[in-house]
């Protein structure tokens, strides 16, 4: 993943000096998940070289086809970010790579149930946060490539749109029970992509059921 770094027009504090927002919660609960995959992302791939750039695509592809899969098929429109994994494919293909196998499907829900309230909101959350990152990257790849290298992906217009408007929903408290999945949905989706970066492919316990 890009780093993650959800900063950019953060919510004023309150005269307490508290913030009872999800997305100040997200951002607390997450915070060394974050830290954690950045340099575990960056370790795995980085973008200095065209071959570093092309590793970084494909494990991004790697690790969101799953997720992107999943939202499609169970979260509410409002809640399913714009699939990036064409324009993915798209920045591959023109570096001439193919795509990469996908990393193992996530059981967010047991067999037979619905997914838990908020695993929809934490896994948007995650997927769309990231597009901050993507900004900060672009211009690096930009001045590392020459202006060659392709950036579908890290200049999706789409994606930030959709950021923008999951800010309005997650800058309000949440009630508990979907707090709670939100940061769980959060917390497995991180370590999904920690997987990726380090050993390409998702370990059984990020797989687990957000329902448990």
């Amino acid at each position: 993943m890009a780093p993650f770094r959800d900063t950019a027009g953060s919510p004023a504090l309150s005269p307490a000096g508290s913030d009872n927002s999800l997305r100040t919660h997200l951002r607390a609960a997450t915070m060394a998940a974050h830290d954690l995959l950045d340099h575990a992302m960056q370790a795995a791939s980085g973008w200095q070289t065209r071959q570093d750039y092309a590793r970084f695509l494909a494990l991004q592809h790697a690790a969101r086809a799953p997720l992107e899969s999943w939202l499609a098929e169970h979260a509410p429109g409002d809640l399913a970010p714009p699939p990036q994994t064409p324009l993915l494919a798209r920045d591959l293909a023109v570096l001439g790579m193919d795509l990469p196998a996908p990393a193992p499907t996530l059981t967010l829900f047991r067999t037979g149930a619905g997914p838990a309230l908020g695993t929809a909101l934490g896994t948007a959350w995650v997927l769309a946060g990231s597009a901050l990152g993507n900004r900060s990257i672009a211009k690096q790849v930009d001045r590392v490539g020459g202006g060659a290298w392709p950036t579908a992906f890290l200049g999706d217009e789409a994606m930030m749109a959709f950021w923008q408007g999951l800010r309005a929903r997650i800058e309000r408290p949440a009630a508990p029970a979907e707090a709670e999945g939100a940061t769980r949905a959060a917390e497995v989706v991180f370590a999904h992509f920690l997987a990726v970066a380090e050993h390409g492919q998702a370990p059984d316990n990020a797989r687990e059921s957000l329902s448990a």
